[in-house]
Formats: C-alpha cells, structure tokens, sequence
C-alpha cells in the first residue's frame, strides 16, 4: 500500500531518526524540567505574588503615555503586525500626527519633544559583576490631563495605533498586558490556582505548557523531512518512473503528505503518552483530565506539522528544498521572535508560533479563545491548500507543462 510504503520512507530515515531525538531532547530537557515538582498552593503572607495585568486606568494612562514619548523620541516604534515583530519608522507626515496625539495626552508639544537632547533609552543592563538591573528612560516629566477621559485616552491610543501599523504596544489587543500590570494578591493568586484545579483540572495547564514547548520545534523541523522526502525520488532518480505512474498527482501528494505527517505525529504522541504519566505521578489524588495532551496535541501542534510540511514540499517543487529552508527557517524566526514580546496572552490570528508559557494563566488563554480557533483554523486550511497547489505543480511537470515554458523562455535568451 502505497501510504505504508511512503511512512516507511519517512520512519528508516536519517532525517527522522533526527527528528525525533530532537523532539525526546527538548521534552526532557524543557518541560520534564518543569514538572520535577508539583504546584504548589499558594501561602497567605509571601512579600510577592508575581504580578496580573489587570485594566486600570490609573495604571494604563501614565504607563502607556511614557511608552509612547519613550518610542517616539527613540524614532523606533515596536509592532507585532499578523504576529510578525516589526521595528517602524514613522514619515513626517505621520510623526506630526502622532506628536499632536501626545500633545493632547500629555501636555508636552512636538516642538518640546523634538527640541528634547536628553533622551536615553531605558531598559535592563548588565554590571560587570553580572547583576541585571533595569533603569528607567530619561523622557520629558509626563502629566495627563485632568480633562482627559479614560475612554478619551483609550481612543487616542487606537489612533496612534493605527499610525504605527497596528499590532503596536498601544493597541487594544496588548495595550492592558503592557502597561497595566498589578501585583497580584493572595486572593489572585488563590483564584489562578483554583482555576489550575478545578477548570484545568491540571492536565490541561500541562498540555498548554507542553505544546509551548514543542510547538517552537514543531513549526520548523518537520520542513527537513519535507525537503528529505521531496528531493529522495531525484536522488535516487526515481523522477521519471513516479512521472509514469498511472496514480493522479493529488492522490500521489497528499498520501505522501498524510504519510509525512503521520509519521512526524506518533513522537508527539509518545511523549504526550509519556507528559500525563509523569503529571500523574506527582498528582495521584487529584481528578486528572485523561484526555488533554491528546486532544491539545491535535489541536495545537498538528497544524504546525501540517504547515511547516506542507511549505517544505511547495517550496521543494518550486525551486529548492535549500530554498525551502529558508523560507521555513525565516519564517519561523520572525514568528518566533515576535511571540517572545509576550509569552502569555500574545496569540495574534495569524500568529504561527503559538506561545503560553506558563502552568496558570486559564483566564488568560481562554480570553484569547477565539484568536486560537481561528489561528489553528487558518494554518489547517492554509497547509491543506499549500498541498493542492503542490500537487498541481506536480502534474505540470508531469506532463512537460513547466519545463517546455523553461525551454522557450531559454530559447527566447538565446
């Protein structure tokens, strides 16, 4: 049978073997690490809870105005557009604009903000002694307006916003998480942890932690199987006869790419296995969710496999699978680097690495439920269709389409 036959492929490789050492490495070195020890329940009397972004206006406004002079005066404006990390530049025209916008919210006009020559740029630093401090930016002394409504500020955000792109730090999607963060009381952190037993019913706490974890290697190594795969038959050249076969190019494609992603599956499945028996056994009395690591496996990290396979294969037929790589490999590092700009609460639409790092947060990452459906929704349909087109390509140089088109447009050089 020709999906048994296409796994075998798949599974006897070097590249596989690979794979799957690098998947087993990463679950025991990252989140076996974090499951040495259970949860613990939160004590009354600790100095410190951590701290919860929570929407407070006495908070946000001062906060989010001093990021925005802070970027402004930097000339440098973070974004996070479809998920991507973007550094923005503002034209003049949209700089006056935005200048205006401070203005209102801050009192302090362009001309005092341009005529500014003491800005320093704020942030962590390191000693020579190794010891991390953060010192704060050195901007114009800021005052909100008394007149200034909440819902007044809150628009004027947007608009600012929309000057820089959207998905900027002012954005309603993330203005709250970065500049309305509170410490958390006893009571706060007792909810988080009622919520981590009762509405997780802890197994799906661990399946989210554990899909965040594997699902940073998951959106780029299965794309070397995909190359390995897609170049074996010209290796091996094998090209001609798979030509010749009476099997239709779509039929040929996606039993390759059912048996790709399959086979990429059962170590997610094992070490999924593998995850509930090792929470279990540090929670034995508690009603565990038997059913979480399979179904956020499936949920989560089965469309990063179908994606990153499904471009690797596209990329592969139409140029390279080098080309391939670097595609994936780009790819996969701006997604990357945009979600560690928050590693909870940060999911985008278009988002292909999907982050939530952390065993609470239940409120957090169901507030954020509908950006994850449609994300997962979009990268199934998405790789799917990665593969029609595939398939397509497929048949042309199938049958001489492509490569006649190459020749007359050589001939045409010549």
């Amino acid at each position: 049978m020709l999906f048994f036959r296409e796994c075998k492929k798949v599974i006897f490789s070097v590249t596989f073997v690979i794979y799957c050492l690098t998947l087993f490495i990463v679950y025991f070195s990252q989140f076996q690490a974090d499951c040495s020890r259970p949860l613990e329940k939160p004590v009354p009397g600790l100095e410190s809870y951590g701290t919860v972004a929570v929407e407070k206006p006495e908070l946000l406004m001062p906060a989010a105005a001093q990021g925005l002079v802070d970027e402004y005066l930097s000339g440098i404006f973070r974004a996070y557009p479809y998920g991507f990390y973007k550094e923005v530049r503002l034209t003049d025209r949209k700089k006056r604009k935005l200048g205006e916008i401070i203005e209102r919210i801050t009192g302090i006009s362009p001309a005092d903000l341009d005529s500014f020559e003491d800005y320093e740029s704020g942030g962590y630093v390191m000693d020579d002694n190794g010891v991390i401090s953060y010192t704060e930016p050195n901007i114009p002394e800021i005052h909100i307006p008394d007149d200034l409504t909440y819902e007044e500020f809150r628009e004027l955000m947007r608009q600012a916003d929309s000057l820089i792109g959207g998905g900027s730090r002012y954005s309603d999607d993330f203005i709250v998480e970065n500049f309305s963060l509170a410490d958390k009381t006893y009571e706060d952190a007792l909810a988080e942890y009622e919520h981590f037993l009762h509405d997780d019913r802890i197994t799906a706490a661990y399946a989210r932690l554990y899909c965040d974890y594997l699902g940073i290697d998951l959106s780029i190594l299965p794309v070397f199987i995909a190359v390995y795969v897609s170049e074996r038959d010209r290796r091996v050249h094998m090209e001609q006869l798979v030509y010749s076969r009476k099997i239709s190019s779509l039929k040929l494609i996606f039993t390759r790419y059912a048996a790709m992603v399959s086979s990429m599956f059962i170590p997610v499945l094992i070490t999924s296995i593998l995850a509930f028996f090792e929470v279990k056994s540090h929670y034995p009395d508690n009603d565990l969710d038997s059913t979480a690591f399979i179904r956020y496996a499936l949920f989560w990290l089965l469309p990063d496999i179908m994606t990153a396979s499904s471009v690797g294969m596209l990329v592969t037929e139409i140029s390279s699978g080098l080309t391939a790589v670097f595609v994936q490999g780009a790819w996969w590092f701006i997604s990357t680097i945009g979600a560690a700009g928050g590693l909870t609460g940060n999911i985008g639409k278009l988002t292909l690495v999907m982050r939530h790092n952390s065993l609470l947060g239940y409120d957090v990452f169901n507030a954020q439920w509908d950006n994850i459906a449609v994300n997962r929704i979009f990268f199934t349909v998405l790789s799917i269709a990665a593969a029609v087109l595939t398939a397509v390509i497929f048949e042309m140089k199938r049958r001489g389409a492509l490569s006649e088109a190459k020749l007359s447009v050589g001939s045409r050089r010549h």
